[in-house]
């Protein structure tokens, strides 16, 4: 169980190669594990913030997009080591009405990730 201190700090994530970094506030509630049909596959573990929580910190032009399908959301990768970082929210729409961003809290360092609570979705 994480202690208050853990609670307020804020986290930092980073792609394997380092050229991707994400700063954003401690989880609030358990991350999802989406099992929709294109979260399954990366194997992505979310926790969700509205956007202005995220910093999000580019080494050059490591930072790669792929929107799929309806193009509402954008799944942000290293252009270098391949890492998925983060989906961002593309437009709004009735399912996705407010700006957010996901985070990969795969990319947590494992004593940190191991200690998450997570639960499982079927997604869209």
């Amino acid at each position: 169980m994480a202690t208050l201190h853990e609670q307020t700090q804020q986290r930092t994530i980073t792609c394997h190669c380092k050229a991707i970094r994400l700063t954003f506030p401690p989880l609030r509630e358990p991350a999802n594990e989406c099992m929709c049909s294109i979260c399954r596959r990366y194997g992505a573990l979310w926790a969700y913030y509205k956007v202005e929580e995220v910093q999000i910190e580019d080494d050059g032009n490591a930072l790669e997009g792929y929107a799929w399908g309806n193009k509402v959301l954008s799944f942000n990768r290293c252009r270098h080591c391949g890492c998925m970082t983060h989906y961002s929210i593309l437009r709004q729409t009735e399912t996705e009405p407010e700006p957010r961003i996901a985070v990969n809290c795969r990319m947590m360092e494992r004593e940190e990730y191991e200690r998450l609570e997570s639960e499982q979705s079927d997604g869209d």
